[in-house]
């Protein structure tokens, strides 16, 4: 679940150790097919992150790009009222109603999904 802003994390320019050791790290993500968790403090007295870590390996650069995760305190719950029927103030509960649909417009969102089935996309009848 990506939080923030995207990040760039390339060596700089001049620096072959720097690059020597970013390429290192890029190259043992992609042989190992992973990505890597880290924790970042940007500042000094400023509250610690923590960020998932990609590579990108191309023709003409290799970086990795930084995403913040989420800490348990970012995570919300939120409660949404059911889709198929209506509670009202009283405890009553509608299943017919003007903001519910019925069944011919279920139906036609049914059709809907049916039709956004990309699993036999490009299929013919030999397959």
């Amino acid at each position: 679940m990506s939080m923030d802003k995207s990040h760039l994390v390339i060596a700089q320019r001049n620096n072959d150790k720097a690059i020597l050791a970013l390429s290192s790290l890029i190259h043992a993500l992609h042989e190992l097919d992973s990505h890597a968790v880290a924790r970042l403090v940007v500042k000094t007295n400023k509250e610690p992150e923590l960020v998932l870590l990609s590579y990108e390996i191309n023709q003409e650069y290799e970086c990795l790009y930084e995403n913040s995760l989420p800490f348990h305190e970012d995570v919300r719950s939120y409660k949404f009222p059911p889709l198929d029927r209506i509670v009202t103030v009283s405890g009553k509960t509608l299943t017919v109603h003007r903001n519910l649909p019925d069944e011919q417009l279920q139906q036609a969102m049914d059709d809907v999904v049916e039709m956004m089935d990309l699993s036999e996309f490009d299929r013919d009848a030999e397959g």
